[in-house]
């Protein structure tokens, strides 16, 4: 083999792996997008409109129970489709934490009470610790007091937080729920159901 046809032999792999680096390049580039895309795209509030189902794609309730959720804030909390539908309207603003918290204390109070401390703690780690994966907004007092209760479990231990939160999403998270476009829509379609021809 002469130096010539090894150096265009040389030239044509290297030309050949700028092609497929010029290629792998944008690959990369169009990759990297995507990432990066994928990453943020949390940031974009999901619409309500399609957002919100039930599990088996239709929620079963009546037009009873639906208009009763807008009389109380605890009437929607103690109704079994009410609270899922507020929980997966939470889940669309990425507001869930609180909700969780609360249904977390109501399962709490239900608790053997051999498991009481190791509940209590799970509770703090997930919800009351400073920089919890799903820290809820207490005050000072109400963190400080829930915290002392710990250390000495009893079922009334996040009694104070669970009213705090609670008081918390009636004034804020319960309004939005009521305005939201999911709860608007199956009223909508209640009230449609039973109006005369």
């Amino acid at each position: 083999m002469d130096r010539h046809s090894s150096s265009s032999d040389t030239d044509e792999a290297l030309a050949g792996d700028k092609k497929s680096s010029s290629g792998s390049l944008k690959t990369k580039k169009k990759s990297l997008a995507k990432d990066v895309k994928d990453k943020l795209s949390f940031l974009r509030r999901r619409h309500t409109d399609t957002a919100l189902s039930s599990k088996d794609g239709k929620l079963k309730t009546t037009p009873e129970s639906v208009l009763h959720w807008s009389k109380s804030f605890e009437n929607l909390l103690m109704d079994k489709q009410g609270l899922d539908l507020f929980r997966e309207f939470l889940r669309t603003e990425f507001s869930e934490e609180n909700i969780e918290f609360w249904i977390a204390c109501e399962d709490y109070k239900n608790v053997h009470s051999n498991k009481l401390n190791t509940e209590a703690q799970r509770i703090y780690t997930d919800f009351i610790a400073v920089q919890a994966p799903h820290e809820i907004n207490l005050d000072s007092k109400t963190r400080m007091l829930t915290i002392k209760n710990i250390s000495s479990p009893s079922r009334q231990t996040f009694e104070g937080a669970q009213r705090r939160i609670q008081a918390l999403m009636e004034k804020d998270s319960y309004r939005r729920f009521l305005h939201s476009d999911i709860y608007q829509e199956l009223l909508g379609a209640h009230r449609a159901s039973f109006s005369p021809p």
